[in-house]
Order: structure tokens, then sequence, then C-alpha cells
């Protein structure tokens, strides 16, 4: 029935970064959603089992589910890089807010995955979800950061958001600040980016009729925050 929460993370060589605060959020999300929570050492210990039996190089995907039966499925694949820029469809009804499971990383994806078929259909790879207020959330799959007045945002957990691993990354330690957008005002962005643990930074080209140029901020931040990540694998 979807009744569970999970949690996706990428590995590198074997090695899932951020892990810990992955499991933070999981138990966070289960509490949440009054799903007893399950031994964190269970996890972990199944975590790297799965992982020396798929390995999985130079990248994997590893997907973390807890269900409210207490079945917990660790499985891990290879992951292949995506080079291409994204395009973004806006979803036609909005994301509420206050809606009680906005910021939990829940099991049912079934709205998100309706997006996405949307968001094809008309030639999109992805779609941006608008509030009640009119301001940006996310899109389908991932956080959202802007580039506006030489300055890198991204929306308030107010709006209804998920708080994401990697973009609380990037407001803890490159400087991104909280701030809310309208949805109108997307065309009065430098950049857009998607960020999220599979994807690191993924560049936005286009929102419906908003083209992106080429934006040397962006491709500097996606390198930076790139090389932040394995400097850390490495440690």
């Amino acid at each position: 029935m979807g009744d569970g929460a999970f949690e996706t993370i990428r590995t590198y060589s074997g090695v899932p970064f951020a892990l810990e605060l992955h499991l933070k959020r999981l138990i966070q999300s289960l509490t949440h959603l009054e799903i007893a929570l399950p031994d964190v050492e269970l996890i972990e210990n199944g975590v790297f089992e799965v992982i020396r039996s798929n390995p999985a190089e130079p990248y994997g995907r590893l997907r973390i589910s807890m269900f409210s039966d207490g079945d917990l499925v660790i499985s891990h694949q290879p992951y292949e890089v995506a080079r291409q820029g994204v395009t973004l469809a806006k979803y036609p009804e909005f994301k509420y807010s206050n809606y009680s499971i906005a910021k939990t990383k829940s099991a049912s994806y079934a709205e998100n995955f309706r997006a996405i078929r949307l968001a094809k259909q008309r030639g999109y790879n992805d779609a941006l979800f608008v509030n009640e207020r009119g301001e940006v959330v996310e899109s389908a799959l991932a956080n959202l950061i802007y580039l506006k007045d030489g300055h890198w945002f991204t929306p308030q957990l107010e709006s209804g958001c998920l708080p994401g691993v990697t973009r609380g990354l990037l407001v803890e330690h490159f400087g991104l600040q909280e701030l809310a957008l309208k949805e109108a005002e997307l065309g009065n962005c430098s950049a857009v980016g998607l960020v999220s643990s599979l994807r690191e930074i993924a560049i936005v080209e286009r929102y419906e009729s908003n083209l992106y140029p080429s934006s040397k901020e962006l491709a500097e931040l996606q390198t930076s925050f790139s090389n932040w990540i394995r400097d850390i694998i490495r440690a």
C-alpha cells in the first residue's frame, strides 16, 4: 500500500555518501508516519552487506525502504550519471504546503510519478510543483536551487518542499540561503538547478517558456560540490 518511508543514496566506489544523514531523515519520516522504528545498527549492517554482495563501480544507487509491516528492503545497483540538462514542466495542480506528509520521504510516490508522466507527455524531463501561494516548491524528483542577483537560494521548507540531504549540505557548507520564490519570478533567475543525492547538482535548461543560458556560476558550484564530496569520501 506504499505505507512506509525510503531513502536513496549515491555510492562512490562502494561508499554511501552521507549515510548517517539519510538514516536520520528515515527515522524522522517513520516517526511522523507513526511507524515502529527499526534497529539502526541492523540497517547499517544490512547496507554494507548488500553493497558487498552487489558492487557497483564507479557509482551506485542504494535504496533503503522500511514499511509499516516491519519489512526492510535494501538494494544496490549501478547508477549512470545523466549528463544532459533538465527541462521542467509545471505540474497543473498545487502541492499544498501544509500537507501532513509533504516533508517526509514517503514510499507513496504516486503523485510524483504522475507528474513526471504528464511532463514527459509534453516533451519535458521532470515536473515543477507550485504551492497554493504560487511559490516554487521542488521538482518531482529533486530540490531546486536558483541564482538571483548574484546569490544562490533554495525555497524555504515552509513551501512544503522535502528537507533534502543535498539541499541541507549546500545551505550549511556552500552558503545557499532559503528564500521563497514565486513561480512567476522564475523568468528573472540567472540560473536554476536541481539537487539530490543521486544527481548532486543538475542544470535546468528550461522551465516552460523560460530558457536558461549556460551559467558559469552553476558550473562552478557543480564542480565545487562534486570535489567536496569526493574529498570527504577519500578522507
